[in-house]
């Protein structure tokens, strides 16, 4: 089913949660559905960052960077204050998965690694293949024939079996025109209640950056999802959301740190990616509900 903004996304809850089919998955049970789409236009304008719940900003955005460096280690998230991902970089959790040769909070080549060096073998030393899609996409993107060919993938079959946690969200897709830049995001796994809002607001920071650097406008995020689910655990909480009302707030997004000019070349481009910190943000005007708690499944 097709959903828009912050409406759409509780009529996604609602919907999973009372027609959804009660499925039995490797962490507990879910209500899911399948084959749903999300999309919040005119982000330029009004930044997707959920109000029926307080969304830690922080955290979306330092995780996002650290994918963005190639980053692997949650140690850099921690230090950060971002916890994140501790969970997952347990040594009780890497031991139980059969991780034993990793270090506490290594988690293998998922998301950044993908991302900056898809088709590197992980962590070997004078492997030279590997592709730093984030640099492809950039390069892509300034193409003047509008490339429908702009993609970014994090799902690598020949890793999954390294990484601590195979992606969910999968595929980026960016597309350009006369409005701006655009991104269709594709996830084969979403938990509606704790994973999406961070997504959702991941995804638009991601095409903010991208537009930034190509010196255009943002219009529109899309986010397609196959396993739409919601854990039993969370039907409280979910059902305490649904009760909130939208706060309209207009939210805006500034990237303050001034990007090359149009004329540099991708090696600056790439190197006021990489370069950037959280302090080169600024959110304007956000004013939320409450936080929510869940457990994390």
């Amino acid at each position: 089913m097709y959903y828009e903004n912050e409406e759409g996304y509780l009529k996604l809850l609602y919907n999973t949660l009372n027609n959804g089919e009660k499925i039995k998955n490797r962490n507990g049970y879910t209500y899911s559905t399948f084959g749903n789409m999300i999309k919040f236009i005119n982000i330029n304008n009004n930044f997707p960052l959920l109000t029926t719940k307080k969304i830690y900003f922080k955290g979306v955005l330092e995780e996002l960077l650290w994918f963005l460096k190639g980053s692997t280690n949650a140690k850099e998230l921690q230090d950060k204050q971002v916890h994140i991902w501790d969970a997952n970089s347990s040594r009780e959790y890497l031991d139980k998965n059969g991780f034993e040769n990793y270090e506490i909070n290594e988690l293998g080549p998922i998301y950044g690694w993908q991302w900056r060096h898809f088709g590197k073998k992980y962590k070997k030393e004078g492997d030279k293949n590997g592709i730093d899609q984030i640099r492809y996409v950039v390069k892509e993107l300034l193409k003047p024939n509008n490339s429908r060919r702009a993609i970014l993938t994090g799902w690598n079959p020949l890793q999954i079996s390294e990484m601590a946690l195979p992606p969910c969200h999968i595929i980026y897709n960016f597309y350009k025109n006369n409005k701006g830049l655009s991104c269709l995001m594709t996830m084969r796994s979403s938990d509606l209640f704790l994973g999406l809002p961070f997504n959702i607001a991941s995804t638009a920071i991601l095409t903010n950056i991208i537009a930034k650097v190509l010196h255009i406008d943002v219009d529109t995020i899309a986010i397609s999802i196959a396993d739409s689910h919601i854990y039993e655990e969370h039907k409280i909480v979910v059902e305490e959301q649904l009760s909130r009302k939208i706060i309209n707030n207009n939210i805006k997004l500034k990237i303050k740190l001034e990007a090359p000019s149009k004329n540099s070349s991708i090696d600056e481009k790439i190197n006021w990616i990489n370069n950037l910190k959280y302090e080169d943000f600024e959110l304007n005007n956000y004013k939320s509900h409450s936080i929510i708690k869940a457990e994390m499944k």
